[in-house]
């Protein structure tokens, strides 16, 4: 596989941001104060361990800006539906930078001597990357690697279970009401094969009369799974999807989770990695 194709591949997006943050803010913290690097050991003082804490709060604040804020702002550029490697090395670059560059600021503040020169702020830059770059490289391709194959086993073992499975299409009609309580549908649950979930919007889409119909309502898809609470095969699969799991004719895996192609739908749907044991159980 040469380097282009390989840096295209889909990479999943970090689910549980707050863990993440307060773990390697803790973890710079007690690290700085236990092994004392870069002349660290040199500093005297009562408030040393209290500087030293300062690093992993400038730490702290520029991950929740980074991975809170910036990514929820620019929210469509971050969907993981389009998240490959390359762009999980570009924005780990960036994060890093922000923190050398945070870090700088910091130190320039807290002692006086160290002024905040265009030199300085690039030698706070090269030990951030010299001693960040190479662990977060590493997790970053053993990550990809490892849940790629785990989610190729998963998508094969499902595989296995829909050709076995003999499709029975019970009727049963629901009555589907958007938030305003007034613009509604009815469709039999037959002809449901997914729900896609924009904004304040969700768009349903139903296989009838040999073509499908799309229709448009303000609401989400907490609402949305409350229509179908009596349907065991109707389950979200994506915090953008629910889908009709007697309609999966077939998964793929990738490091993101699964990808199911539908009856009668020309796209793939994602299933992001905390809903795979749902449909696996659903399918088996």
């Amino acid at each position: 596989m040469d380097l282009i194709k390989y840096l295209n591949q889909p990479f999943p997006k970090q689910e549980k941001k707050w863990k993440l943050i307060i773990s390697i803010s803790l973890f710079v913290t007690l690290f700085l104060i236990i092994f004392q690097p870069f002349g660290i050991n040199l500093v005297e003082g009562n408030s040393k361990y209290l500087i030293l804490a300062g690093y992993g709060l400038v730490i702290f604040c520029t991950l929740v800006i980074n991975l809170i804020f910036v990514e929820d702002i620019f929210s469509k550029f971050f969907d993981e539906r389009n998240w490959k490697i390359w762009k999980e090395f570009v924005w780990t670059f960036w994060v890093i930078f922000t923190i050398g560059l945070g870090n700088a600021i910091y130190t320039s503040i807290i002692f006086y001597s160290f002024e905040l020169s265009l030199s300085f702020i690039v030698n706070f830059q090269i030990i951030t990357f010299v001693v960040g770059i190479m662990p977060i490289t590493v997790e970053i391709l053993l990550k990809q690697k490892y849940l790629l194959r785990k989610h190729i086993n998963s998508a094969e073992n499902l595989n296995k279970n829909i050709k076995d499975k003999s499709e029975i299409h019970q009727s049963n009609v629901i009555r589907f009401f958007a938030d305003n309580e007034k613009d509604s549908t009815e469709f039999d649950i037959a002809n449901f094969l997914l729900i896609e979930s924009s904004g304040n919007y969700i768009e349903l889409y139903l296989f009838e009369n040999e073509k499908i119909i799309r229709k448009t309502f303000r609401s989400t898809l907490k609402r949305s799974l409350e229509f179908f609470k009596d349907c065991r095969e109707i389950k979200q699969c994506h915090r953008a999807f629910i889908v009709n799991t007697n309609k999966i004719l077939k998964a793929k895996g990738n490091s993101q989770g699964l990808r199911l192609s539908l009856e009668n739908c020309d796209s793939e749907i994602p299933v992001s990695r905390g809903f795979v044991n749902s449909i696996r159980e659903i399918i088996n």
